[in-house]
């Protein structure tokens, strides 16, 4: 009967020492899963900042050209007008609507030429975008993390032990 006890209670200790050792197993995938998780979030952010970025410059570009088109529909609306007073006007009339119309045309192209130079600067802004988003070295980025882990599973173990 004695050797059944002894049996028994050595079955109950290795049943224990699986069940400690299963927990901490446990416990070790939870904190990879987190780290994994924290990455994650990290990269989504990274990702709508830069989404964030992209938009703000596209509607910073869409207001400039919509700019310049209120700017060319002006200039046609006036090269209009002044061509219906240059069918009622005289010479010399015909002469001022005329510098009229080039200096609306200077005016226009200056606006198209800082449009074209928005829209320049927006396509640089999205190349240096992409260079920073391309130069993130995901590979040093995990063996970082693993190396937290590494570092920092002794130091749980070491907290463990005030536990028990």
């Amino acid at each position: 009967m004695e050797n059944t006890v002894t049996a028994q209670n050595d079955a109950n200790k290795e049943l224990l020492d699986a069940i400690k050792e299963l927990r901490n197993s446990e416990k070790k995938n939870l904190r990879i899963n987190r780290i994994k998780l924290v990455t994650t979030l990290l990269c989504l952010v990274i990702c709508l900042i830069v989404a964030i970025v992209m938009f703000g410059k596209a509607e910073t570009l869409m207001k400039k050209a919509d700019t310049a088109l209120d700017a060319l529909t002006d200039a046609g609306n006036n090269i209009n007008a002044l061509s219906e007073e240059i069918e009622k006007m005289d010479l010399e009339k015909l002469g001022k609507s005329l510098g009229n119309i080039v200096d609306v045309s200077e005016e226009t192209i200056g606006e198209i030429h800082q449009a074209v130079g928005g829209l320049d600067q927006l396509v640089k802004d999205a190349d240096d975008a992409m260079q920073h988003i391309n130069s993130v070295d995901f590979e040093n980025l995990n063996n970082g993390i693993q190396r937290l882990n590494d570092v920092l599973e002794p130091v749980a173990n070491f907290f463990n032990i005030f536990k028990r």
